[in-house]
């Protein structure tokens, strides 16, 4: 069956010459396990890394253990607000020190007890005399870039990175007028398995071509395909387009800081290598990717709700629930197109395929910025 894409209308930025034909990447790019690797140790290894959001842990002592590519992790909210992360291991024997999410007033090594403040300084080791009274007040377990940004927690093996602020300064132009820092974080679901590359994962979600065609059941009906709008091209860190609502679908809106377009888009970003996020009036919908093997991808991710709407709503209860339906369902169609596609690369096929010149031009990107990754 042939699939039609519908005209662009006038002026639409979906206009594209034959001259702009792009190729998809070969299906090695998926199932090389050589290529994961390196994409272990040049991309998660050498760049910010999205984890989660602040209100994971919003008070003192509160944890989340995540991955860094494949390497654990852990960020911890400090006394003073602040969030820190830290090599998830014991520095004695490298038993991995937290698990899951939580709150300590310490961190205690399931292995020997070996105890660490929430600031990562060792403060308790036990039959110490062993250690030939080792001064444990010089140890502390390593500590990592970490940063937050419009409530997302970053977080980078490096510490010599350019803040990954400046990085995304012009995203946070484009949405300067939500006030994200201030979203209530509402869910955080820490475990989403996907049977496929977490190249596929990201990629199905910066491309727009195949909205109406895997969500007949979520968001198809009401940002079809058509609708689509392009964002800004070529930047080095993220990428954004917009899934407009269907005029009859638009969303009550509360704060009255948003402008028109704000008001009937569904702003759809990756941010480079793992982040991916949708934004409308209301809430925000994240996703982080942790690459668990060639195959085998972990998504964390949860909802943010704007708090003007939260406020002004007569039911915000029930209406942040039917968004993590909603979001649960759209999920569910993506788990299955993406894992039909992990299955068809295994075929090994060396002719590349094909990349619609402008639905799917955050793919490109993508790759691109994998290529300069892996290059370095």
């Amino acid at each position: 069956m042939t699939i039609e894409i519908p005209p662009a209308r006038a002026g639409s930025p979906r206009k594209s010459k034959p001259a702009d034909r792009l190729r998809a990447a070969r299906q090695d790019t998926y199932t090389d396990p050589a290529r994961f690797q390196s994409e272990l140790g040049h991309v998660f290894d050498r760049d910010w890394v999205m984890i989660a959001r602040q209100g994971a842990i919003p008070k003192p002592g509160d944890y989340l253990a995540a991955t860094l590519g494949k390497r654990p992790i852990v960020i911890v909210r400090q006394q003073d607000g602040s969030i820190r992360a830290f090599a998830n291991h014991c520095l004695h024997r490298y038993a991995k020190l937290l698990a899951g999410c939580g709150s300590a007033k310490r961190i205690v090594c399931p292995y020997h007890a070996w105890t660490y403040d929430i600031s990562g300084r060792l403060i308790g080791i036990t039959d110490s005399a062993g250690f030939n009274d080792m001064a444990k007040g010089d140890l502390a377990l390593r500590e990592l870039g970490c940063e937050v940004w419009l409530g997302f927690v970053f977080v980078s093996l490096r510490r010599d990175l350019d803040p990954i602020g400046k990085r995304l300064a012009p995203l946070a132009s484009h949405l300067a007028r939500y006030g994200l820092s201030d979203y209530q974080d509402r869910y955080t679901f820490d475990e989403e398995g996907w049977a496929a590359n977490w190249k596929l994962v990201y990629e199905n979600f910066v491309e727009c071509y195949h909205v109406t065609y895997a969500h007949k059941q979520s968001i198809g009906p009401t940002n079809p395909t058509a609708l689509a709008e392009l964002g800004p091209r070529e930047e080095k860190q993220f990428s954004i387009h917009h899934n407009p609502y269907r005029p009859e679908d638009y969303p009550e809106v509360h704060n009255q800081a948003l402008d028109a377009d704000e008001r009937r888009r569904l702003h759809v970003i990756g941010i480079y290598p793992n982040g991916l996020v949708a934004i409308d009036a209301n809430f925000v919908w994240w996703m982080m990717l942790e690459p668990q093997s060639l195959d085998r991808t972990n998504g964390r991710w949860g909802l943010a709700f704007s708090p003007q709407a939260m406020a002004k709503m007569k039911d915000p209860d029930g209406y942040a629930e039917g968004v993590r339906k909603l979001v649960r369902i759209a999920t569910d169609e993506d788990k299955v197109v993406v894992a039909r596609v992990q299955e068809g690369v295994g075929f090994g096929a060396e002719e590349a395929g094909f990349l619609h010149s402008s639905l799917e031009i955050y793919v490109d990107e993508f790759r691109r910025y994998l290529d300069r990754m892996l290059a370095a």
